[in-house]
């Protein structure tokens, strides 16, 4: 059987309802939308109230489509949040913190967003069908926000694009990239410490180059430990946190997925104890001929 701390790791332990997958997109269509239009008005057709049955589609509507509203708003207040704390990054501990609680709440309103639009449009499509009427929005249009773009608003994300690709370059991150995983309930410190100075001065040695650590941003057990020396040993470091909302079970697989997947090879991986998700690492790397550092506790 999985112990408690592996369970947590390969499934995910959500702390809100927040973070519960949310429907595929047939469901919101047709379980979800469909079903609440034809619950709502279906009883109309026929009687007294027919006539009230355009009205009330068109408000059903649109209640759908101000909620995708509100929550592109949500979603641009999340991105200027994480702006503002990437200017103002010192390394702290608490800011660290801070930014990635932001980029989770950001994700959220994002995959929330992309849910609502599906259900936006279909119910526009609903009101078409119970009312054969073309379904315009009191305000705004039906299309995403990324299809509603004037020649004005064309060049200010323009500019926007080029700003953020100045800034990118000034944060761009020199070095060889370490995959580090492992146990959620491991303590020894020094081991890990140990391990990471002596991988550090392979590198250099010989590559030339500084050490990137790679890990999913856990903050317990090996990552936590992981973290805490980069930040001791001002060694840059990338968070493959897993979106459990999007992936479920399989969202820890999918962030070793993409520690391959990045522009920069790997090179090298270290496995802390003999958890799913470090043993899926290293088989990965070991398949890509990458060299892999097992490293068992005790």
């Amino acid at each position: 059987m999985l112990d408690v701390y592996e369970t947590i790791e390969t499934f995910g332990l959500s702390e809100s309802l927040a973070d519960l997958p949310i429907p595929d997109d047939d469901a919101l269509r047709d379980r979800i939308v469909r079903e609440a239009f034809e619950s709502f008005l279906g009883g109309l057709q026929g009687t007294g109230l027919h006539g009230e049955i355009e009205p009330l589609a068109h408000g059903l509507a649109t209640l759908f489509h101000r909620r995708k509203g509100a929550m592109a708003t949500v979603l641009d207040r999340a991105t200027d949040t994480i702006r503002g704390l990437v200017r103002t990054a010192d390394g702290s501990e608490v800011l660290e913190m801070q930014m990635e609680e932001a980029q989770r709440v950001a994700e959220q309103a994002r995959d929330r967003l992309d849910a609502l639009e599906v259900m936006a449009e279909a119910a526009a499509r609903c009101y078409e069908i119970e009312t054969g009427r073309a379904y315009l929005p009191p305000a705004g249009g039906r299309s995403g926000r990324d299809a509603r773009q004037t020649g004005v608003l064309f060049e200010a994300k323009a500019w926007i694009e080029a700003h953020e690709r100045q800034e990118a370059e000034r944060f761009r991150v020199e070095g060889r990239p370490l995959a580090v995983a492992g146990a959620r309930d491991w303590i020894d410190h020094a081991r890990v410490w140990d391990v990471l100075d002596r991988c550090r001065t392979r590198y250099r040695e010989a590559h030339g180059e500084e050490v990137i650590l790679y890990h999913k941003g856990d903050r317990k057990g090996v990552d936590a430990i992981a973290s805490g020396w980069a930040r001791s040993r001002q060694v840059s470091q990338v968070v493959f946190r897993p979106n459990w909302s999007a992936f479920g079970k399989r969202a820890g697989f999918r962030a070793i997925d993409d520690m391959f997947a990045t522009p920069k090879p790997l090179g090298g991986v270290v496995i802390f104890g003999v958890t799913g998700i470090a043993l899926n690492l290293a088989e990965k790397a070991e398949a890509k001929r990458i060299a892999v550092m097992r490293v068992r506790a005790g």
